[in-house]
């Protein structure tokens, strides 16, 4: 070493010791640094993080370089866990600065708790891609579990990188199945070629099995090759595993099958087409068959050729007027259901007048009409037995005794429930003062005042049942009698069929005949007994309400009663007196008929009936009173004793009766008419017979037991209808008759709620 260069390593030592002895007077004690950086960050000019022993620091810049430094040595994945260990720093410190990195670097994601960057990202759409080229298909799912991310991280990261590093496409049904074009080929030609080999019906899931190839692509590329037309079938019912292929060999061997045998047969059995492998034969046939007119039977459908052979059968039949089977015309495949129902079909259409028996006979209503006239001699006979024996009659009776029992059963039932019902509800009432009151039982009763005779009605019904009770033809001897007709003798179930039909209606027509044949040899007297004693009784009750009135109004309502009511109780007797006499008679007998028809009756009669036509054309009722019980026992007729009992029921059957002609008239004058007699029964419980002639008189009555605004209304009503009847001019009526037609509801409305109110002062006037 020469002198300059030892002189110049003098000199560096000393400048460093002269650098050392400076240093020295100028470093910092520690806790002197600790105090600078705490002012620091207490004024807010230093922002610094701490380590997790406390004994380092670092600001938020050096952090996030070194996280970023961490992610690339890690290969641009890494858990924010792990960097909180490495980097010795809080996990709360290392999340929000990977949140603000993730902020402001859009190459960098947080996925549950990692922090990966675009590197990563493209290695794994690299490392996809690959596995798309050796496996042909990946889904979404097994990436998840094999880079432990989550699906929606991995989804739009793989349709990102789709036509661009990864090459494959979607599955259409379900888009997180991914397949290349190598896949579809390879699957594809293995459904072509199991497709082209089958030659039957196969399930599809059968084929799957086969074939291997995923459910979720088959359909896609199974339409997509029949777009292509490279298979030869087609798929029965829905897109599913379920589903059946059917090749088109198979459905043209089918088809070829149906039509020849529709052609040969003019029919198709659905068992036959079911043995075809036809899963559902009436939708088959219909599409098949689109312009076809066919009749779906319940075994088989029918085409027109059988239809036609039917109506050519019917229409023969008809014109013949003969019965025919069909049966063994039609195939062995038809079920009697099946005859029976295209009959009835092929008569609607052709609309002609057959019948079905035995389900498949078809028989005229001549032929029917025929055999009926036949055994009409033998009901008739039946009836003409009945009746001279006497067994008609007693059937009849008892029927009828039958009846007035199961009647009287029925009544004590109802008496006997009435009664618990009140042992239930208890007799104590709140009425009468807290007394126990008695209230008498009421019984239904007919409405007398119609003039009805309800002992007839109870003959008829007792006669109606003896009819359905008593069968006087039996089916043995209808058989016997259909039996010798030559075309019916080896037809038994068809003879039986025949009787079923014509029994009730035979027996209809002996009960006819038997009815016939006893009204001519008997004269129901009971029958007419009731009647007239009926209108007596109702020639009394009015006569009562005659009486109500003053004296001098009573004489023109005594005649009016006796040229009416009286005049038909008159006749009937006459007419009875005629018939028992065997004398003619006129339907309408008038005064001077009647004058002359008694001099032909015998002395017995004659007088009874002369006193009873005299206190007809007399103004007395007690005249009529006192040749009535005479009259009636001339003709073998008994006067029933006059109960005051049913004045009440006639009464309130005549108002009812009354009320409901009302409600239905239109007419003012029969209107006002009847609602003056209406009042009348309600104001006076009185029933009275009069004529429009007395409606004047009897509504002067009448005026002291109505309300004001009453009285008005039908005095101006009343006056309305005189006007009315008087005017003739036509224009002058048609006005009027538009106010009596407004004013017809009020004084309808006057006669259905009045209600008996009459005042003192009124009464005392």
């Amino acid at each position: 070493m020469s002198a300059a260069d030892w002189d110049e390593v003098k000199r560096l030592a000393a400048d460093f010791q002269k650098a050392q002895l400076s240093y020295t007077l100028l470093k910092l004690s520690e806790r002197n640094c600790i105090e600078i950086v705490s002012k620091l960050i207490e004024d807010k000019l230093l922002e610094v993080i701490f380590t997790n022993d406390g004994k380092e620091y670092v600001t938020p810049q050096h952090l996030s370089k070194e996280i970023k430094d961490e992610l690339y040595i890690h290969g641009g994945r890494v858990n924010l866990t792990d960097l909180a260990n490495i980097l010795n720093v809080d996990l709360s410190h290392i999340y929000k600065i990977a949140i603000d990195i993730e902020k402001h670097d859009k190459e960098l994601k947080i996925v549950l708790g990692q922090l990966i960057d675009s590197n990563y990202m493209a290695k794994v759409a690299e490392e996809v891609s690959d596995k798309l080229n050796n496996t042909g298909v990946i889904s979404i799912m097994d990436l998840t579990l094999h880079y432990n991310l989550p699906a929606d991280f991995l989804q739009p990261l793989i349709e990102k990188e789709l036509g661009k590093t990864i090459f494959g496409k979607q599955d259409s049904q379900d888009p997180r199945i991914i397949y290349n074009q190598g896949y579809i080929a390879r699957n594809e030609a293995k459904i072509r070629g199991a497709l082209s080999a089958i030659t039957k019906p196969t399930p599809i899931s059968a084929i799957l099995g086969q074939c291997t190839v995923p459910e979720r692509i088959f359909f896609s590329i199974l339409d997509n090759l029949q777009g292509k037309k490279q298979v030869p079938g087609v798929v029965s019912g829905k897109q599913s595993s379920n589903s059946i292929y059917v090749p088109t060999i198979y459905s043209k061997t089918q088809s070829e099958w149906v039509d020849n045998f529709y052609k040969q047969n003019g029919y198709l059995e659905y068992d036959a087409l079911l043995r075809l492998g036809i899963s559902d034969p009436k939708s088959y046939i219909k599409r098949h068959f689109p312009n076809k007119d066919l009749v779906y039977l319940n075994t088989v459908a029918v085409g027109s050729m059988l239809i036609d052979q039917v109506d050519a059968n019917i229409e023969e039949v008809v014109a013949s007027g003969s019965y025919t089977d069909i049966y063994p015309l039609l195939p062995s495949v038809f079920s009697p259901q099946d005859i029976e129902r295209l009959l009835h079909e092929s008569s609607l259409k052709l609309k002609s007048s057959i019948h079905i028996f035995a389900t498949t006979i078809i028989v005229s209503e001549s032929y029917l009409q025929n055999l009926y006239k036949q055994l009409e001699c033998l009901a008739e006979k039946k009836a003409k037995e009945a009746v001279d024996s006497g067994k008609w009659l007693q059937s009849i009776v008892e029927s009828k005794i039958k009846t007035k029992v199961t009647e009287i059963v029925d009544t004590k039932a109802d008496k006997k429930a009435e009664r618990r019902k009140k042992a239930a509800s208890g007799k104590a009432g709140g009425g009468s003062q807290g007394r126990e009151t008695k209230t008498k039982s009421t019984k239904k009763k007919y409405n007398q005042g119609k003039n009805q005779d309800f002992d007839s009605d109870d003959d008829q019904v007792a006669s109606s049942h003896g009819k359905a009770d008593l069968h006087l033809v039996s089916t043995e001897d209808i058989k016997k009698e259909l039996s010798k007709d030559e075309n019916l003798f080896d037809c038994e179930e068809f003879i039986d069929e025949l009787t079923n039909h014509f029994h009730l209606s035979l027996n209809k027509h002996v009960a006819e005949v038997a009815e016939q044949l006893l009204q001519k040899n008997k004269t129901n007297l009971s029958e007419l007994d009731d009647r007239l004693n009926t209108l007596v009784m109702n020639i009394k009750v009015f006569e009562k309400g005659i009486k109500c009135l003053d004296k001098d109004v009573q004489a023109p309502l005594v005649k009016y009663l006796l040229k009416t009511l009286v005049v038909d109780f008159t006749t009937e007797i006459f007419k009875l007196a005629a018939n028992q006499n065997v004398m003619q008679c006129a339907s309408n007998l008038t005064t001077e008929a009647r004058q002359k028809m008694l001099m032909d009756f015998p002395k017995d009669v004659r007088e009874p009936l002369t006193n009873l036509h005299r206190a007809t054309i007399g103004n007395n009722l007690e005249d009529f009173f006192n040749a009535l019980e005479p009259a009636m026992s001339a003709c073998c007729l008994a006067l029933k004793k006059y109960d005051k009992k049913k004045d009440r029921p006639i009464i309130i059957g005549h108002r009812e009766a009354l009320l409901e002609q009302l409600n239905n008239t239109q007419d003012p004058a029969l209107a006002l008419h009847l609602t003056t007699t209406i009042l009348f029964t309600a104001a006076t419980q009185n029933a009275l017979h009069i004529s429009g002639r007395h409606v004047s008189t009897i509504l002067a009555y009448l005026y002291p037991y109505l309300e004001e605004t009453c009285v008005s209304t039908l005095s101006k009503y009343h006056d309305l209808v005189l006007q009315y009847l008087s005017l003739h001019d036509q224009d002058d009526k048609e006005k009027l008759q538009k106010q009596l037609e407004d004013g017809l509801q009020d004084v309808k409305k006057i006669a259905s709620e009045y209600k008996k109110q009459v005042k003192a002062e009124k009464i005392q006037d």
